[in-house]
């Protein structure tokens, strides 16, 4: 029987209302796929746009799409349900060795690491992050009792940030990492030298120092102090700018389930992170040293590449002061006996703050003097022997140098 021509165009009709619902049921499927995918925090942005591609196009054709919608509904029910028990039952805190671990978070704005604000953690960290990378047992561990307190702004700081504040900006020296609240920088700054201080401090690098100075430090006041860690704040910066897909990513990846998995995953890789770690006596004494950080100090041209200069620039008019960090191998080689060091980093920063009109000021001296003295007198050390990062001696140091900086710039 021959359709007419109205019938042929209601099954015209109805089919390609069927193709649209079709598409919009696939399309609703496919996302909630990628997104449950994004909360294990595995993988990353090209990753989960070929899940979101490749299950749209699968769930578009496949014949039996109520079933497949089905499975994929109850994947991220049971995502969110995994990530409640973790949630619920603190399961990623309790992996945590450190309490900066416990309370790291993203920015999304800022596209940077900081902490949950308002928060309170104090614990026994068992040792420092190199003791954390290998089970090797000439490693030096050293338990310490540490409490990690967050301001408004989630920094690591007993009160928010006030007009007459200091701003010190940089990573987990600046934020702390391995010591407790009163001997972070900002503190010691504060009680033993009675400058009020506040400390910006959160893992990163000078693309991020630069926003936290651009968001935060614009119109302070008191002066602003930028701290580059010789370890890992001269690596190639290639002048991405991370689109806002790859902001949300990396936003999953910041909670609860996605810090968990990610942790769980870091620990499969510590056998290549344990190769890394090195164990050199210093005098007799076992002293742990960051393979990477050591090398870094070794480098005859520094790697940060063509857009480092033009990122300490844009400084300019924020910061008032930029100090260099060195690593813990650039200040214990001479004591080691160790060849002289080329400084093709420190050049590199300082050749770029000349520039820019910014002094800048390098830690390594100070510190080479104060681990000789320390050690000849009593066989203490500036840094933890198990960790990358400086202990309650080096810090005394690096505020007597801020102090004497700020004092200069006082008069």
């Amino acid at each position: 029987m021959q359709k007419l021509p109205g019938q042929c165009a209601d099954s015209a009709g109805k089919g390609g209302a069927e193709m649209v619902r079709r598409i919009l049921v696939a399309l609703a499927a496919a996302v909630m796929l990628s997104q449950g995918v994004a909360l294990y925090g595995l993988a990353g942005l090209p990753e989960l746009a070929g899940v979101l591609g490749v299950s749209f196009v699968l769930l578009v054709l496949v014949p039996r799409r109520g079933a497949a919608v089905s499975v994929v509904g109850s994947f991220f029910i049971a995502t969110l349900l995994v990530w409640g028990m973790i949630s619920g039952l603190g399961l990623y805190d309790k992996s945590c060795y450190r309490p900066d671990q416990m309370l790291v978070t993203y920015d999304i704005g800022l596209d940077g690491q900081r902490h949950v604000p308002n928060a309170s953690v104090t614990m026994v960290q068992p040792f420092g992050d190199m003791g954390a990378m290998s089970a090797d047992a000439a490693v030096p561990r050293v338990p310490r009792e540490v409490l990690f307190r967050t301001d408004a702004l989630g920094f690591r700081n007993d009160a928010d940030l006030a007009r007459e504040d200091v701003i010190l900006i940089g990573d987990s020296f600046i934020q702390g990492s391995g010591n407790t609240q009163e001997d972070t920088l900002a503190a010691v700054l504060r009680s033993d030298y009675g400058i009020p201080s506040y400390a910006m401090g959160a893992p990163g690098d000078l693309v991020d120092y630069v926003a936290r100075a651009k968001a935060h430090a614009a119109n302070h006041q008191a002066p602003v102090l930028v701290f580059l860690f010789e370890g890992n704040d001269f690596a190639r910066y290639d002048g991405k700018v991370r689109r806002l897909p790859e902001r949300y990513v990396r936003r999953m990846h910041a909670t609860d389930i996605g810090k968990f998995f990610r942790l769980q995953m870091a620990r499969f890789k510590d056998t290549e992170e344990a190769a890394h770690v090195r164990v050199m006596p210093m005098q007799g004494q076992p002293m742990a040293f960051y393979g990477p950080y050591v090398e870094e100090t070794r480098r005859e041209q520094s790697k940060a590449g063509p857009r480092f200069e033009p990122l300490v620039q844009s400084l300019a008019g924020l910061a008032d002061a930029v100090f260099f960090i060195p690593a813990k191998y650039r200040v214990y080689a001479p004591l080691m006996g160790a060849a002289p060091l080329p400084e093709a980093d420190w050049l590199l920063l300082k050749n770029a703050c000349d520039a820019a009109g910014i002094p800048c000021h390098n830690l390594t001296e100070p510190m080479r003097e104060a681990a000789a003295a320390l050690w000849t007198e009593s066989g203490r050390l500036l840094w933890w022997p198990d960790d990358t990062h400086w202990n309650r001696n080096g810090v005394d140091v690096a505020a007597r140098v801020v102090a004497d900086v700020l004092n200069d710039m006082a008069r």
